[in-house]
This record gives C-alpha cells, sequence and structure tokens, in this order.
C-alpha cells in the first residue's frame, strides 16, 4: 500500500513539547498540497476552522479534528488533537504522518 501513496498526500511533523501540551502545527508546505485535494474547502473555512476525519487504520479508530489557519501563515490542528494524541500514544519526538485520501475525503494515519 505505501509504495502507490502520493508523497505530496502526506503530511509530516516531528512533535514537539509545544505540539503534545497544546494545538499541533502543521508543516504548511505539505499542508497547502493537501488543501489542493481536499473538497469544499474555502478561506473562510481555514479561518475559522473546518472539521476533517482521520482515521487510524489499526485500531479503527475514527477521529475528528479542526484544521485551522491564522493569517495565512499558520496550519493546526485544534479541537480533536488533544483526543487524537493521547489515543494514539504520541509523545515529544515522535512524527506523526497523515495521509490525504481524496477518495475517501479523511486523513489516514500511517504511524504503524
Amino acid at each position: 500500500m505505501l509504495d502507490e501513496l502520493d508523497g505530496a498526500m502526506i503530511i509530516s511533523k516531528t512533535l514537539t513539547k509545544t505540539d503534545i501540551v497544546g494545538n499541533v502545527a502543521l508543516p504548511k508546505a505539505q499542508v497547502m498540497s493537501v488543501l489542493t485535494r481536499m473538497n469544499g474547502v474555502t478561506d473562510e473555512g481555514l479561518d475559522n476552522g473546518f472539521e476533517v476525519q482521520v482515521h487510524d487504520i489499526m485500531e479503527d479508530d475514527l477521529y475528528t479534528v479542526t484544521l485551522k489557519r491564522i493569517d495565512d501563515m499558520k496550519y493546526y490542528f485544534g479541537t480533536g488533537w488533544s483526543t487524537m494524541k493521547h489515543s494514539l500514544d504520541l509523545v515529544e519526538g515522535d512524527v506523526l504522518k497523515l495521509y490525504w485520501d481524496q477518495f475517501e475525503n479523511k486523513f489516514i494515519v500511517l504511524n504503524f
């Protein structure tokens, strides 16, 4: 399966202490690449925050997190991130890897 994934649809982030204790900041270039294949995303939606699904296929858990943009510069997961990070047992230094599945319209967790 991994050989078939489009690298432009992957968001990868080494988690910092700030990401663990608060909201996770996401790499701008990677998020912008994924946004090109997301349906129904608007500037207003990004500024206000919009819900996306994140599927942990190993545990068959589905999370809902809010993707938000600040000042056209920073992207992050807000609401829902806390539940997701605790369920995935993520700690500082871990690499969060997510793949945007444009056909299912959700992220797939690649941390396995």
